[in-house]
């Protein structure tokens, strides 16, 4: 344990009684600090800010709205398309957008000459939509074979069974993804993909990429990576259908439907890369 870890439980009584009126001067209630003890994610949040003293680098979302115009899908297409309701507090949580003007108007460190705004699409992620975890099987049911956009197996898919498109959700908050795969990530090995992305990018899960792929579609009317797979973080598991330790990949999503597949990660022509932008820190 660290000294600035250990540090924390010498505090005396007073020490902390004057924390805490400190926060509730600010605001802060009982409800934030149950949160912070039981949801790691948030309390990780937290902590980053106050070790970067402060500084928050964030907008609201309103103003990430009028900068990414087409590029962004948040509270009111979730409200507008698909019926999603919110309660005030997740409103509440979900106002600020996590990267500032700087970012967003800055330099796309992949598509040289293209700004962040152009080349990325923002959207809100849930977890559920109306109490209905919002998974990949659940995007078929959402959009079947009946109309546009549409999955390429809609009917008996290959990856029922997986982890990654059965159970796996994304938390109540805002995703930036590379609309396309990164350029020249095609013909390489799995780790030689990774190694191209820069420290402030990650490989993004297959339910965030499937969602980014359709949300932009209902918004643009585009298809992204019409003729490219992009591998995504997780590694398929064994089934009767599918092999244990394959990449999951999405892409092909042409007017015969957005393909969930599978990568053996042999370098391929059509296999690149997603890309997804980490949470400021």
């Amino acid at each position: 344990m660290s000294t600035t870890q250990s540090g924390l439980w010498t505090l005396t009584y007073g020490e902390v009684g004057a924390t805490l009126k400190s926060l509730q001067d600010n605001g802060i209630t009982q409800e934030h600090l149950a949160r912070l003890r039981g949801d790691a994610t948030y309390a990780k949040r937290v902590a980053e800010f106050m070790l970067r003293g402060g500084i928050d680098g964030s907008i609201h979302h309103k103003l990430a709205r009028a900068i990414l115009g087409q590029n962004f899908f948040g509270v009111e297409e979730w409200a507008t398309l698909y019926g999603a309701n919110f309660t005030k507090k997740q409103l509440r949580e979900v106002a600020a957008f996590p990267w500032g003007e700087d970012v967003l108007n800055g330099p796309c460190p992949f598509n040289k000459g293209k700004l962040v705004k152009d080349t990325h699409f923002a959207f809100l992620g849930v977890e559920k939509l109306n109490s209905s975890p919002l998974t990949v099987m659940k995007w078929h049911e959402l959009h079947p074979a009946t109309g546009q956009p549409k999955f390429y197996f809609n009917e008996n898919p290959w990856h029922q069974g997986q982890p990654h498109t059965d159970a796996a959700t994304m938390e109540l908050w805002w995703y930036l993804l590379l609309k396309e795969i990164v350029p020249n990530s095609m013909s390489k090995a799995p780790e030689d993909q990774v190694a191209m992305l820069p420290a402030e990018y990650e490989v993004p899960t297959t339910i965030a990429e499937v969602s980014k792929d359709l949300l932009v579609f209902r918004k643009t009317g585009e298809r992204p990576n019409y003729s490219r797979w992009a591998a995504c973080k997780e590694r398929t598991v064994k089934t009767d259908r599918a092999h244990a330790g394959d990449v999951s990949c999405v892409g092909g999503f042409n007017e015969y439907g957005l393909n969930v597949n599978s990568w053996n990660g042999i370098a391929d022509d059509d296999v690149g890369l997603v890309a997804s932008r980490k949470f400021p820190s």
